[in-house]
């Protein structure tokens, strides 16, 4: 739980501008799940996994 509660800190503080360690393509991820998508992070759903060319 206590790892979760990280994660979501984390790609809140992306969110807000802050920079991450993660891989660029990581955090283009993110903000497209949320920007895109209207994904929650604070709300667990299943991963969908979509590969592209």
């Amino acid at each position: 739980m206590a790892g979760e509660r990280e994660h979501i800190r984390e790609i809140e503080q992306v969110l807000s501008g802050a920079r991450s360690a993660r891989d660029d393509i990581v955090v283009q991820s993110w903000l497209r799940c949320i920007d895109t998508h209207r994904l929650d992070a604070a709300r667990p759903t299943d991963a969908y996994i979509v590969l592209t060319d």
